[in-house]
């Protein structure tokens, strides 16, 4: 270990300590809400003894995925000096990464791809002051339903936010498992809401698509998963979602990352090294194994769908 490497871990150690009667301090970058993620993580740190208010004091902000906005409450964090930072999703993190110093601890959550991202090394070991979770759900889930569900489907529309490298990193992979079971696969980029349902209506008025693929990035999270069901109810179309929200709200089907579940794994992390100590680097970095199979009753029932008897791990939601 290098004496550069001694340093910060000495400092990390010192700085998850409490001071006798002084509440830790953790603060909370949302970057766009996700309040089951914080509840969960929430949840983990009171159940392993630290209360809030007593044990704990929460500095919790949103930046509603305004990027300058998000580095404001970097730099709150930075100047209030607090003990870890629990911070959501890639573009927000990313931030969060090059403002905090590198001693303070910070545990991520619903960042899909973290070392591809360049926010840690890879999942096994971070090799600096970050640890968290991925809400990445492996593609084989995806060409597993397509084959079981939509055996005959010939043509699939991929959906993902234009210009965010873990999107099109996962609609790349999408396509390229899909397409295995024999549909024609196009994956659809979009820069906003109003471009999505522009080119939404205009490829599946060209090409026909029995089924509508969403990825996990920010657009289809925050509006976009909305837009594609509403055109899959008019024109009588599955939707196989990334997205447990989007689900919920209507779209068919998917395998899904619970965000709760995600954040008490988190939250148990940073239990980890508010509590004992630990290094960020010292811990993995996970993802939730298995997968749910969300089923929206409503949708299936409406397009006649079955769910094959053998899919483990289904839950069905109104």
């Amino acid at each position: 270990m290098t004496l550069h490497s001694i340093f910060i871990a000495t400092i990390l150690c010192l700085c998850t300590l409490a001071v006798q009667g002084k509440p830790l301090v953790v603060g909370i970058s949302t970057w766009n809400h996700y309040p089951t993620s914080v509840a969960g993580f929430k949840q983990s740190l009171t159940l392993k003894g630290l209360i809030e208010g007593k044990d704990v004091i929460y500095l919790e902000r949103s930046a509603e995925a305004n990027k300058d906005k998000q580095r404001e409450i970097a730099e709150l964090f930075k100047a209030k000096k607090v003990d870890l930072v629990y911070s959501l999703t890639t573009s927000g993190t990313v931030i969060i990464k090059q403002v905090m110093p590198e001693t303070t601890p910070i545990v991520f959550s619903i960042v899909t791809y973290p070392a591809d991202a360049g926010l840690i090394e890879s999942m096994e070991y971070s090799a600096n002051n970050l640890v968290g979770t991925s809400n990445y759900v492996p593609e084989k889930f995806f060409h597993k339903i397509i084959e079981g569900v939509f055996p005959h489907a010939k043509s699939v529309l991929i959906f993902h936010r234009y210009a965010e490298p873990n999107s099109k990193i996962q609609a790349v992979n999408l396509k390229r498992l899909i397409k295995k079971t024999g549909a024609d696969v196009k994956i659809v980029s979009a820069k906003s809401l109003e471009d999505l349902n522009n080119k939404a209506k205009k490829y599946i008025d060209k090409l026909s698509p029995e089924v509508l693929v969403t990825t996990t990035d920010t657009l289809m999270q925050n509006g976009g998963e909305q837009v594609l069901i509403k055109l899959a109810k008019k024109y009588k179309l599955a939707i196989l979602s990334s997205n447990k929200s989007g689900i919920e709200l209507g779209a068919t089907l998917g395998p899904v990352a619970d965000f709760k579940i995600l954040g008490s794994m988190s939250g148990l992390m940073a239990v980890e090294i508010l509590k004992e100590s630990t290094l960020p680097s010292h811990i993995a970095s996970k993802y939730m194994q298995p997968p749910l199979i969300l089923v929206n009753k409503t949708a299936q029932k409406k397009l006649s769908i079955s769910i094959p008897e053998h899919f483990k791990n289904v839950r069905y939601v109104d």
